[in-house]
């Protein structure tokens, strides 16, 4: 898969990962929403980093999306979230309200699914027929002399 289709893959997969995640938070009552929600936030929050950043290593890329919703997490401990919440209202979809140590594991398992896939597909890819797994150098051009 060229780099320029899997941004596009990369990109749809992202749109629909919103739609299901605000799907999710207003039609989905009680815990089962919330977790659903918090996973779907850490399966965004990793493809937007891929789409970004299409080079980034999977591992690396797990790393930064799991430290930026624990970040995420921690803000709304400390109130920071709820402040920034009250001035741009907006804001709550992308920092939360409320604290819980529940929705920590839930990005976990978002990043891990994600990365996972990631992976999977990646190596997929990479032993379809025709694609060469390592680069093979062409010959210098002929010069008349």
């Amino acid at each position: 898969m060229t780099r320029r289709r899997r941004r596009g893959v990369v990109a749809g997969c992202l749109v629909l990962v919103v739609v299901a995640g605000v799907v999710t938070t207003t039609q989905v009552a009680g815990a089962t929403g919330d977790v659903l929600g918090d996973v779907l936030y850490a399966v965004a929050v990793y493809t937007l980093l891929v789409l970004l950043v299409p080079r980034l290593r999977v591992a690396a890329a797990g790393g930064l999306a799991l430290s930026w919703c624990w970040a995420v997490e921690g803000l709304q401990a400390t109130g920071v979230a709820s402040a920034v919440n009250d001035a741009v209202p907006p804001a709550a979809w992308l920092l939360g309200s409320t604290f819980a140590v529940r929705d920590l594991a839930c990005y976990a398992v978002g990043v891990a699914l994600t990365a996972g896939t990631d992976l999977v597909v990646g190596r997929a890819a990479a032993r379809r027929p025709g694609r060469r797994a390592t680069p093979v150098a062409t010959p210098p051009p002929r010069t008349s002399g």
